[in-house]
């Protein structure tokens, strides 16, 4: 098994930070590639990310914090 870390994506070239509004998976859960995993808030819009990868998810974000481009947010298990 690999462990495969998240980070917070750059959606847009200004984007520096964005904010985890709702985790669609729980933690523990088994996720498949193109599942959606969370919506972001950015300062444009809010999107849905899908995960890049299938396996067990370890969430480390929290809903409602704002974090830094390239921040860990979660971990699978793959």
């Amino acid at each position: 098994m690999a462990k495969m870390t998240l980070k917070l994506p750059k959606a847009a070239v200004s984007m520096q930070e964005g904010k985890i509004v709702e985790w669609f998976v729980a933690n523990g859960a088994d996720v498949a590639v193109g599942q959606k995993l969370y919506a972001l808030e950015t300062e444009k819009t809010t999107m849905e990310v899908d995960s890049p990868f299938s396996g067990t998810v370890t969430l480390l974000g929290q809903v409602g914090t704002t974090y830094q481009v390239g921040h860990p947010i979660a971990e699978i298990n793959t």
